[in-house]
Parts: structure tokens; C-alpha cells; sequence
């Protein structure tokens, strides 16, 4: 459905499309779905907070920091997205439906 969108670089149909092909292994195809969401719209707190939770996934523990860094210095505390990763930074593990 994601593929059948009228506007596919919209930057909230980039994070879909990331956080699909995340959740369905392909971590490295949905990091670079994220980067281009945030290319769109660097403000986009949930592209961050999934990428984050990608990157706590993938182990990478300094890069999931730094995109809660850039949640919170964006306005985002206190949102979803940044309390979702900050769980996920602490237990290990992203969020899942």
C-alpha cells in the first residue's frame, strides 16, 4: 500500500516504508528509508526514534544516543517518539507492535 501512494517521498511514507522493511528484516533498507525521510524533514521525530531503535537493535548504542539527543533538542521530549526510544535504549530492544 506504502508503494501506491500519490506522494512516495513524502517523508512520513519514507519512515512507513523504513520501518517495514525494519520490521521484516531488512534493517539496512529501512535505515536508508529513515535517512531519507530525515533528508526530507530533518524534524521528523518518529523517522528518528525508529532509526534509534534500529540502531539499539543493531547494537549500536552511540548512534541510537545521538538520534535521542536530536529528539530531544528538536522538541520531542516527552513525545512518543522519545520515550520509546529511551525504553529501548534501556531494555535493549525497539518498540513492537
Amino acid at each position: 500500500m506504502l508503494n501506491l501512494m500519490q506522494m512516495p517521498n513524502d517523508d512520513r511514507v519514507l519512515t512507513y516504508l523504513g520501518f517495514t522493511h525494519r520490521k521484516m528484516g531488512d534493517a539496512s533498507t529501512g535505515l536508508a528509508y529513515y535517512q531519507k525521510a530525515l533528508t526530507v524533514n530533518p524534524n521528523n521525530l518518529l523517522a528518528r526514534s525508529y532509526m534509534g531503535q534500529g540502531y539499539v537493535e543493531s547494537g549500536n548504542i552511540e548512534l541510537a544516543s545521538a538520534q535521542l539527543t536530536e529528539i530531544r533538542t528538536r522538541g520531542g521530549r516527552g513525545t512518543w517518539a522519545e520515550i520509546s526510544l529511551r525504553m529501548a535504549l534501556q531494555n535493549g530492544q525497539g518498540y513492537s507492535y
